[in-house]
């Protein structure tokens, strides 16, 4: 509560009065004192219950007042109406300030739709509702790859937002080119304490953090239930190790209308460049970039025997589809044309929600007695520059990380918590109990790592996606597609 304390002189008398704010109600607290008067009444005191008069008037000692009750009884009400009036004045701009303030507008670019889309939005409308005085305006931009081409050409054009959501990955470049500085000394001790430090990882660059971090996510794996039990597979255990993902999945891939063609697969592969291939890249013991960070590595003997695994996949153990790309490998899912994959935690909710098939989320197999999966997510990061604007803009990214709201994001779609207090709280460790395939989010995040970064990492992606897909969907030779493509991407990084 504000509590405002003022003070009137008036000629020979001095008025004290508080005011109390609690929100938008104003309380006029009583105020209480005593008229004491020394000269031809030398102690006579006068006593009003609702205002503090001291000195009231000063008497020259060698004159002689006479002070009647009557007149004394008019000056204390001529100063009662002195009083109230400039508590009135004094609540009048109180509650007249807020009201003919101008709003100040926050232009938000989010990048993540679908069910989370409308979750976000949800949350925006709740806060313009909660602060008035702010006017925080969403703008959906696309998935992270056109956002981010987007918010490049916004930068070439000085027409950034305010906040955008920024892929933790694709940080690299607003660094390096001065569009963002760090920001450690913003951020409050409490949220700095209280937010994950592998969280703050994801958004830390040479030790300086560049934004908050902002719906975490992680690699699970999700598994059709009712096809395991059609396969004659115990529907409670998924495959855990490479050798059970090939042996159950000949098993899952069937011809179920007896025309001699396979029309149901066991698995679907992420094939969008380092986003599918670091785990598997990982468990070899393999990395994408040079010691230095400035050169990519693709024909290292681990990245060939990555890339060969999934080949295997497609050509020689025919679990996996051919000529599916990613976008089509979803849609069989869904249509239980797939029975399991790797997919993103995000995606639990909407898969619960909407699927005409038993679902289960499981952690991902071992590979050389290793479990490896990547943590990604999105920075807020805040681009104003105007002092006002920029306090606005920050107050909104902390409210968005605020504990109800990161429990909010793991219980409506399942990114990770990334809060201490969220992972520890009764309300989601209940509701983890109560919804089994939230469970394994949190525990991936033991062996969860970061996915590399590197200022050009949309062209990076961009052209290793190309070469899977060329490997995977063309039947193009593996060592030679590694080969040039290494050489095209360090081309472009020199």
């Amino acid at each position: 509560m504000k509590r405002f304390t003022f003070s009137i002189i008036y000629k020979y008398t001095t008025l004290y009065a508080s005011v109390s704010v609690p929100g938008s109600f104003f309380l006029i607290n009583e105020i209480s004192g005593r008229i004491s008067l020394k000269g031809q009444y030398n102690h006579h005191e006068h006593h009003f219950s609702d205002f503090l008069l001291r000195k009231l008037v000063k008497i020259n000692s060698e004159k002689k007042y006479e002070l009647t009750e009557k007149r004394l009884t008019n000056m204390a009400q001529n100063v009662r109406r002195l009083c109230l009036f400039f508590t009135f004045i004094l609540i009048f701009l109180l509650i007249a300030t807020p009201l003919f303030a101008k709003k100040t507008t926050i232009s938000f670019w989010h990048i993540l739709g679908y069910h989370v889309k409308s979750v976000i939005e949800e949350m925006i409308d709740e806060y313009n509702a909660e602060y008035p005085h702010v006017d925080v305006k969403s703008d959906f931009q696309g998935f992270f790859e056109d956002a981010q081409v987007k918010m490049l050409t916004a930068a070439i054009t000085k027409q950034l937002p305010d906040v955008a959501q920024i892929p933790f990955e694709f940080l690299d470049s607003y660094v390096e080119n001065g569009l963002i500085g760090p920001i450690d000394d913003e951020i409050p001790g409490d949220v700095r304490n209280d937010v994950m430090e592998k969280m703050w990882e994801m958004v830390s660059r040479n030790g300086k953090i560049y934004g908050l971090p902002f719906c975490a996510i992680t690699d699970v794996f999700y598994y059709n239930v009712n096809s395991f039990r059609e396969a004659g597979l115990d529907p409670t255990v998924s495959p855990t190790t490479w050798g059970e993902l090939v042996e159950m999945g000949k098993r899952l891939s069937r011809d179920t209308d007896g025309d001699g063609t396979i029309d149901v697969y066991a698995m679907t592969f992420y094939l969008n460049g380092v986003y599918g291939l670091a785990p598997l890249l990982w468990a070899n013991g393999g990395t994408f970039l040079s010691e230095d960070g400035k050169k990519i590595n693709l024909t290292s003997p681990e990245m060939k025997k990555t890339v060969s695994m999934l080949h295997e996949l497609v050509f020689i153990h025919k679990i996996m589809p051919r000529t599916w790309t990613d976008w089509e490998s979803a849609q069989a899912f869904l249509m239980g044309k797939i029975a399991m994959g790797w997919f993103i935690s995000a995606g639990i909710s909407f898969n619960e929600q909407n699927l005409p098939w038993e679902f289960r989320v499981s952690h991902v197999p071992r590979f050389n007695g290793k479990r490896s999966v990547t943590l990604s997510g999105t920075a807020l990061v805040n681009f104003a520059q105007k002092k006002k604007k920029r306090k606005a803009t920050w107050d909104f990214m902390l409210w968005l990380i605020q504990k109800e709201n990161d429990i909010r994001m793991y219980e409506r779609i399942g990114f990770l918590p990334l809060r201490e207090s969220s992972l520890n709280s009764f309300e989601l460790k209940a509701y983890a109990k109560a919804h089994p395939n939230y469970r394994v989010p949190l525990e991936v995040l033991e062996y969860a790592r970061p996915l590399p970064h590197h200022p050009e990492f949309l062209k990076i992606n961009h052209e290793i996606s190309k070469m899977l897909q060329r490997i995977m969907l063309e039947g193009a030779d593996l060592k030679e597609e590694l080969i040039k493509t290494e050489k095209l991407i360090n081309s472009m990084l020199d």
